[in-house]
């Protein structure tokens, strides 16, 4: 197994690339539970806190397509600086005005500034990926890779973010996150030699990513994914302390995390060939049944095991997702084609994060979960329509353009 992860580190620069990749975006799990302890430990108030996080995350969706395909067009080394320095400028901002003790509506307009310019660092690390390991087997193990240090980020951020912000400084949350996204950007724009090539000098501009067949779809099957990322952790959160363990709920999260990592892990161990529409399928469909075992959750222990099992369809949902883009956009194109996959996470994510907490609240968590299942029934639904779209395609590797 360990051999298969060995193999995609063997040509020169990809150890580089992918750490300085982990470092810039390790930041993306910190800010949002940073924004939240950082109004609500000044404050001691939770709804100017969560609307400040809501904002980011907003404005970060927003963001992203639009600088992957300035990206795409540029080049990664082009963008990385500058859009990484305006993102700076926002948490330098943020810190700023926290210190001054000014206003909590002061805080939205940086809050936008560096959330629209954080680039969505994901999609630039698979893009090179794709790029050094084009027609290889070894890429479905790289993307499986990315996968579960994403998941080793959100297991370990919130901890951190939260450690920093209630044993020392809220504000240190900004300034260890504004360090690692100025050292990831140095070191990752120093990777020249695995920089995806830009588009052509006066080469004819690509169309949206969003106008190729199957995109609109993806995308809405990502949001679906999103909402249940941000149902399941805000329910399993409520459900830990309405039954008077709240500190239980880091645990939980973690459960739901590690199962993820499992399973990523172990997807990536084997080279899989095939069509990738038809894996995405069944990884769809097998992400959309899972919730429904939270119908089970009793206790917290319960609730700890569902969350492992629930989560081992996460990376696997998400490696899939990520190859299939390749097949449904053109190589001057996957920065941003990737980057709305990454959008439709994040607006699922607020969507669903805004929608359960009330329900929670009035109804009690056990029923929040059925956000969660309906949100994974949504994926599969999507799933279904997406490959009957695409299935008059003997594979999901030539690019069509929606006319």
């Amino acid at each position: 197994m360990l051999k298969t992860y060995r193999a995609v580190f063997e040509l020169p620069g990809t150890v580089a690339f992918s750490a300085a990749s982990f470092l810039m975006r390790f930041s993306i799990s910190v800010y949002p539970i940073g924004l939240v302890l950082l109004v609500s430990t000044r404050t001691g108030h939770y709804a100017f806190a969560g609307v400040l996080s809501g904002i980011y995350v907003f404005a970060n969706g927003v963001g992203n397509p639009v600088l992957a395909r300035l990206v795409d067009r540029h080049g990664q080394s082009r963008v990385l600086l500058p859009a990484s320095a305006v993102h700076l400028a926002g948490v330098v901002a943020i810190i700023v005005l926290v210190r001054a003790h000014a206003p909590d509506w002061t805080l939205i307009p940086p809050t936008v500034v560096f959330g629209f310019s954080y680039l969505a660092v994901g999609s630039l690390v698979r893009a090179r990926w794709s790029f050094v390991l084009a027609g290889r087997p070894e890429l479905g193990t790289a993307y499986s890779l990315e996968s579960t240090l994403d998941e080793l980020i959100f297991t370990v951020g919130p901890l951190l973010a939260t450690v920093i912000a209630t044993q020392l400084d809220p504000v240190l949350v900004f300034v260890v996150g504004g360090v690692l996204v100025a050292a990831g950007t140095v070191w990752l724009r120093m990777q020249r030699g695995t920089e995806p090539p830009a588009q052509a000098a006066g080469a004819p501009r690509h169309v949206s990513a969003l106008r190729y067949k199957g995109m609109v779809l993806l995308t809405l099957a990502a949001a679906g994914m999103g909402a249940v990322f941000a149902s399941a952790e805000v329910t399993m959160i409520a459900f830990c302390g309405q039954h008077g363990s709240t500190g239980s709920a880091g645990l939980v999260l973690a459960c739901f995390a590690f199962g993820s990592g499992v399973a990523g892990f172990v997807y990536g161990s084997r080279h899989r060939t095939g069509d990738v529409l038809r894996r995405f399928r069944r990884q769809a469909l097998i992400f959309a049944v899972l919730p429904l075992l939270f119908l089970a959750a009793v206790n917290i222990p319960v609730v700890a095991l569902l969350a492992f099992v629930v989560g081992l369809g996460i990376a696997p949902m998400l490696i899939t997702s990520f190859g299939l883009i390749e097949g449904v956009v053109p190589a001057a194109a996957l920065t941003e084609g990737m980057a709305w996959l990454t959008t439709g996470l994040s607006i699922g994510y607020g969507l669903a994060a805004a929608i359960v907490g009330r329900l929670a609240d009035v109804h009690g968590a056990r029923s929040a979960f059925s956000v969660t299942i309906a949100a994974g029934l949504l994926v599969g639904a999507m799933a279904l329509v997406l490959f009957q779209r695409l299935s008059d395609r003997a594979s999901a590797s030539q690019p069509v353009a929606v006319a």
